[in-house]
């Protein structure tokens, strides 16, 4: 599935490199209302042409999820930066059951141009963000090259229309329970005379600001607390000290704190039980067999005597 705008430049070698690699795969390019060759170049590779006539990344993501049925999602950047060859030990963990999200992790061996300097640093401080809040030990977040399973593509949901997208199904598959592997795969700058749609500054507001928005929804309890404390301990005791006959002030934004601690208390809980409905709902969904997890694949393969994922397959 390559999300594409405006990439006549890349395409083709994109589409030509993972035939090359899986000679049978079905490629899908997603239109974000190109006004160049892209269409034309997709249509001559023999790809399925879907338009998404809505802006942003996150809204061709969506479309990708609705639309495509296949027991193996593979997700790529129409901009040639990522390496074919790396597909297979993408898809690797998918196919032995282990993962139900593998990433290509960018940071741990890329050329020395393929990050702008703030790029590098924002996709650190992100990271950073990701890790502490949600308790994750992941390496990139922001990465375009995804394997997914079917059961994972089918039960994620997100709302993000654009580059953010990507630290959305990040941080729903570490909190909706699904298993998430990286694989330090290479990174390459774009070829000359081809741009990259990222705004530094604009886009790394909305992926700081979709962080927030997550820890509020799904670590309640985490979010509404540590602003309760930082309201306490910021705002009351500097005022007690500078303004201690202002007992009303002081009493209102104490109230004030321990509501938000008991407010996320009482949404951590909700959560909790909105966690284990959906467990089961999907647990349901797998056993009637309108869902297919990566331990239980529908693929037919070749596979040897001696081919370890030959018990996968069989099972």
């Amino acid at each position: 599935m390559l999300p594409c705008l405006n990439e006549e430049l890349t395409l083709a070698n994109v589409i030509r490199d993972f035939r090359r690699e899986i000679p049978s795969v079905e490629v899908y390019v997603f239109d974000n209302n190109s006004t160049d060759r892209s269409v034309e170049i997709a249509i001559q590779e023999g790809a399925t042409v879907i338009p998404v006539l809505m802006r942003g990344k996150g809204n061709v993501v969506r479309k990708m999820f609705e639309v495509v049925e296949a027991d193996i999602y593979l997700m790529v950047d129409s901009d040639d930066t990522y390496d074919a060859k790396g597909v297979h030990r993408l898809m690797e963990p998918l196919l032995r059951g282990e993962a139900d999200m593998v990433v290509g992790s960018r940071l741990e061996d890329h050329s020395a141009t393929a990050f702008r300097k703030f790029h590098r640093f924002g996709n650190a401080l992100i990271l950073r963000l990701i890790n502490v809040i949600f308790g994750s030990r992941l390496t990139d977040i922001c990465s375009g090259y995804r394997a997914m399973s079917r059961a994972f593509v089918k039960n994620i949901p997100f709302m993000r229309n654009g580059f953010e997208v990507e630290t959305e199904l990040t941080v729903y598959s570490l909190i909706y329970g699904f298993s998430v592997r990286e694989v330090a795969l290479n990174y390459r700058h774009r070829p000359p005379n081809s741009h990259s749609k990222l705004r530094t500054f604009s886009d790394g507001y909305k992926v700081l600001v979709t962080i927030v928005w997550l820890a509020r929804d799904l670590r309640p309890l985490l979010f509404f607390a540590s602003v309760g404390m930082l309201l306490y301990f910021g705002v009351t005791l500097p005022l007690v000290l500078l303004k201690p006959t202002a007992t009303y002030l002081h009493n209102t934004l104490t109230l004030v704190s321990i509501s938000l601690g008991m407010i996320g208390l009482i949404l951590n809980t909700l959560h909790i039980r909105f966690q284990e409905l959906q467990q089961l709902s999907r647990r349901n969904t797998d056993a009637k067999g309108l869902s297919l997890g990566p331990s239980v694949p529908r693929v037919s393969l070749p596979v040897s005597d001696n081919n370890p994922l030959r018990e996968v397959v069989n099972h």
